[in-house]
C-alpha cells in the first residue's frame, strides 16, 4: 500500500498569493485545496493506494503551520509528500508550473521529474517550467520523499483563468495524480 500525502498550501489567514479575474479576488489557498482534492479523490480509487490531505477544507481557526504539515505526513507514515500551490511574481509577466524537490534527495527528484512529465501530458494548456530542487521546509523536514507542484502563476491571466475553472482543475488533479502512479510503477 502506498501512502501519499497532498499538501494543499497556505489557508485560513493565509491566503497565498491573490490574484484577480474579471475583477473578482481569487485565493491560491483556494486553487491549491481544489487542485489537491481533485488529486487526491483520483487517487483514493485507484487499488494500492492510501491518501491523506493535511485539510481537505480552509482553515477556520488558526493555521496549519509548516511543522504541522511535516508532522502529519510522518505521522501517517507518507510514501511521498505532495504540496500543491500556485506560482505569483511581480512583472515581468511569467507563466507555466513547476515541480520542485529537495536537492539532496534523488527519490524526490524522480518523483518531482513523474510528476512534472504527467502534467506536461495532461495539461498541455499551461507550459512546462522545470523541475528544479529547492530547500522549501515541507521539502527538507518531511521523513518521505517530497515535492512541490506550482500549478500555475495567478499573475498570468491566462494561468489564472485556467486554474480557476472547476473542470481545469479536476484535470489538473488526475495529471497530479497520474505522475504519482508513474513514481510508483
Amino acid at each position: 500500500m502506498n501512502r501519499i500525502v497532498f499538501d494543499p498550501g497556505h489557508g485560513g489567514i493565509d491566503p497565498g498569493a491573490v490574484g484577480k479575474l474579471n475583477g473578482v479576488e481569487i485565493c491560491e489557498k483556494d486553487l491549491a485545496l481544489a487542485i489537491a482534492l481533485e488529486a487526491a479523490d483520483w487517487l483514493a480509487a485507484k487499488p494500492d493506494y492510501h491518501v491523506e490531505v493535511t485539510r481537505d477544507c480552509d482553515i477556520a481557526k488558526g493555521e496549519l503551520s509548516l511543522e504541522d504539515r511535516v508532522t502529519f505526513s510522518d505521522r501517517h507514515k507518507a510514501d511521498l509528500f505532495v504540496s500543491i500551490h500556485c506560482n505569483a511574481i511581480a512583472p515581468p509577466v511569467a507563466q507555466g508550473f513547476e515541480v520542485f524537490h529537495y536537492k539532496w534527495s534523488g527519490e524526490g527528484w524522480t518523483a518531482a521529474n513523474a510528476v512534472f512529465r504527467a502534467i506536461a501530458k495532461g495539461i498541455p494548456e499551461i507550459a512546462p517550467r522545470s523541475v528544479k530542487p529547492a530547500g522549501f521546509y515541507v521539502l527538507r523536514c518531511t521523513a518521505a520523499p517530497a515535492i512541490l507542484v506550482e500549478c500555475g502563476f495567478m499573475t498570468d491571466p491566462n494561468d489564472l483563468k485556467l486554474m480557476a475553472d472547476k473542470a481545469f482543475q479536476k484535470r489538473y488533479g488526475a495529471a497530479i495524480a497520474q505522475g504519482v502512479i508513474n513514481y510508483f510503477a
